[in-house]
């Protein structure tokens, strides 16, 4: 028996590529040429920006966060029966 995928990917190997798809790479690359805007120092404006309000975003939203965390002692037990660990330890003392 084999694999649906594998049977489909054969399928798809042995079929010819279509016409419309012969100049894709030339159309796009064309059509991304043609938008590009003579201005790049804007943009990379805004990138530095952008990424200079998400890290302060990060670091307002963490030190809220880790405002708000305090800090518990916990009593710490090795071997304890009430442990919690398995039901098991529930029968010892029986």
């Amino acid at each position: 028996m084999t694999d649906p995928f594998d049977r489909d990917l054969a399928r798809l190997a042995s079929l010819a590529p279509p016409d419309s798809l012969h100049g894709l790479e030339d159309r796009v690359a064309s059509a991304i040429g043609a938008d590009v805007p003579a201005g790049r120092s804007s943009s990379l404006r805004g990138m530095a920006v952008a990424g200079s309000a998400a890290l302060l975003l990060g670091l307002a939203g963490g030190g809220v966060m880790a405002g708000r965390i305090e800090a518990r002692e916990r009593q710490v037990a090795l071997v304890a029966l009430d442990a919690g660990l398995a039901p098991s330890t529930l029968l010892l003392g029986r």
